[in-house]
């Protein structure tokens, strides 16, 4: 469904970027210090990775499901249901302290984080109009940046005043908010299709090839879910205020990038820059993240490395929202997040596996040349099938089926 105003002029449709923000702030205000409490509890780190492996793989078996949901019923009972998990999760967290325990409240809470992913965004699709696309979808993406840079600041103090019981506590009030706001979000509308729907959409060679590309890039977002607060914290010896401003800097940088990638898309739509040479970019810094021996050398590195991820961050929600039909954006969505998932839960483990014989910097460096390798072999076959002249015009998919 569309509306024919400007979504940016209606509080509710400006929810979608607030509620962002909210959740993704507080994930990453307890995501940032985790691994930090969960080493202290005495975890081991070849057993840390698959634990944090959970939050992504958890919804596994329920992300394709529940987007179809988001299509055949209400979404916003379906984010209320996602809102619920991460409540239990926070309380699980709060009283576990065996890993068994511990595996299972990541499951619960990888649960509410891939509805939130799937749904939220699906249903931000529906409801938006088709012109200016690009910078509609950045402007969504400015509450993810924003939310991914100042919930590690904000968890640092916290951390530094009350521990992780604190964080845990501050994460219970923001979520109950959370739920009001998505009650004032709007409908989106409501369908019936069938299974082999969805797998005629999917089974494209453009559509596969996207999801190939980012596969191969979420496992980058696994590798810094294990490694990154593990890196500055264990063997950099960053202070916990030292980490949220490294996050804080990195998450305002891509903020502002946010809008200009979009409304840059908007003038010269050209998918290889941003889906391929943004690859190559993150991956030559993220290789650089092991040699940032200090916290501005760090805030450096990470915002250059983020001169490549924002604009594949935006490609990936850009595809998303063209490469699938508009009615079917809840269980077509879903499916590039199970792909997501399965790379971000492989880049968790490889971490795990690899800082064990060489350290997380180590982890950054030869997961960094794999991700390089991959961009180079992806460049011809992404140019081909989106911006070779007979491929060059995106499949904007606005029909009704």
């Amino acid at each position: 469904m569309s509306t024919g105003r400007n979504p940016f002029g209606s509080f509710r449709l400006l929810l979608f970027p607030l509620c962002c923000f909210l959740f993704t702030a507080t994930f990453w205000m307890m995501m940032a210090f985790l691994p930090i409490y969960l080493t202290n509890l005495g975890v081991a780190g070849n057993h840390l990775g698959f634990i944090l492996g959970m939050y992504p793989l958890a919804g596994l078996g329920f992300i394709i499901p529940f987007g179809v949901l988001a299509d055949r019923l209400s979404p916003k009972k379906v984010l209320y249901a996602g809102a619920s998990c991460m409540l239990i999760h926070i309380v699980m967290l709060k009283f576990a302290l065996a890993e068994c325990l511990i595996f299972f409240a990541t499951f619960v809470g990888g649960l509410g984080l891939n509805i939130f992913q799937t749904v939220l965004f699906a249903l931000y699709l529906k409801v938006i109009p088709e012109d200016h696309r690009g910078l509609r979808v950045s402007i969504f993406q400015m509450g993810f940046f924003l939310g991914f840079g100042v919930g590690p600041l904000i968890g640092g103090y916290l951390w530094n005043s009350g521990g992780y019981d604190l964080i845990l506590k501050i994460s219970t009030y923001v979520f109950l908010v959370l739920i009001v706001c998505y009650a004032l979000l709007p409908e989106g509308s409501i369908n019936r299709f069938s299974w082999s729907e969805y797998r005629e959409d999917v089974f494209q060679k453009k559509t596969l090839l996207f999801l190939a590309v980012y596969f191969v890039y979420a496992l980058h977002f696994g590798v810094e879910h294990t490694g990154f607060s593990m890196l500055m914290k264990k063997e950099l010896l960053f202070s916990a205020r030292e980490i949220g401003l490294v996050y804080l800097a990195v998450g305002l940088w891509m903020t502002l990038l946010a809008p200009l990638t979009g409304h840059q898309f908007d003038i010269h739509p050209r998918i290889t820059p941003f889906l391929v040479g943004g690859m190559v970019v993150s991956s030559v810094f993220h290789i650089a993240t092991a040699f940032a021996d200090s916290v501005n050398r760090m805030i450096l590195v990470r915002i250059l490395h983020t001169l490549g991820d924002s604009p594949v961050i935006f490609a990936t929600g850009l595809l998303t929202s063209t490469l699938f039909p508009q009615r079917r954006l809840g269980g077509n969505s879903a499916v590039v997040q199970t792909v997501r998932t399965v790379g971000v839960f492989t880049g968790n483990a490889m971490t795990g596996i690899i800082a064990s014989y060489t350290g997380y910097g180590g982890a950054f460096i030869y997961t960094g040349i794999f991700f390089l390798m991959s961009a180079i072999l992806f460049l011809p076959f992404v140019y081909a099938y989106f911006d070779a002249p007979r491929g060059k015009n995106l499949p904007v998919s606005d029909s009704p089926t």
